[in-house]
């Protein structure tokens, strides 16, 4: 536990304010992320010329899981910020295991939503999508660092309150419902990024197949 705690008081106004300031920076943050993938969008589209090749297939559906993430993310910001800010004016955290695995669960949001957002803008773009970045590789490393983050995150949260999900643990956890929807989405993430990985090691095989065994593929092409 922390040693000391504000004034009821203050930290009540610090709460109140700093709580307003969350709930309008990250819809702003959302709002901000959606215009400029529109605003990509469009600009792709009045560059796009007639003889131009049509993406990969994995070029089409990645911004949707990039676009997913980022939003499911900055939830994530916004939950895990606000009882990180009780646990610093109030001082009231379980044990420090607890606030150490919100930190995590705080780290890898924020990583994930800044990474993955730029990620999107990049295979919108119709310049940026064919850099290096963008490819298969590029992806998998991302995609297994990020993985790594979340698993790190759940794994450190349920050994924190290996009872979260119990039914009398609201009345021994302060902010449990919070706490719950922190571990839920992080278990969301993890599963998120878990279907990434084998979809990049599937496309990585496809790749590899075509250069390996270029002939038998074009034969199956045309049939």
């Amino acid at each position: 536990m922390a040693a000391a705690s504000l004034d009821p008081n203050e930290a009540s106004n610090l709460t109140s304010g700093l709580t307003s300031v969350l709930a309008c920076m990250i819809p702003v943050l959302a709002f901000a992320y959606i215009a400029g993938v529109f605003w990509t969008l469009d600009y792709r589209n009045r560059r796009r010329l007639p003889l131009d090749k049509a993406p990969p297939t994995s070029h089409r559906y990645a911004p949707i899981a990039y676009a997913f993430v980022v939003i499911t993310s900055l939830v994530e910001v916004a939950i895990s910020s606000w009882v990180l800010l009780q646990y610093s004016l109030q001082g009231n955290y379980p044990n420090s295991e607890t606030r150490s695995g919100v930190r995590l669960v705080l780290f890898s949001a924020c990583w994930t939503s800044v990474t993955a957002a730029a990620f999107t803008i990049l295979f919108v773009h119709p310049k940026w999508t064919k850099h290096p970045i963008c490819s298969v590789g590029s992806q998998s490393i991302w995609i297994l660092l990020t993985w790594t983050f979340w698993l790190a995150s759940a794994l450190v949260l349920n050994h924190a309150i290996p009872r979260l999900f119990a039914r009398d643990m609201c009345q021994q956890l302060i902010y449990c419902g919070h706490i719950r929807a922190i571990f839920a989405f992080s278990v969301l993430e993890f599963i998120v990024f878990t279907v990434g990985l084998a979809t990049t090691a599937f496309l990585a095989w496809r790749l590899a197949r075509e250069v390996w065994h270029p002939a038998s593929v074009r034969s199956n092409q045309a049939a």
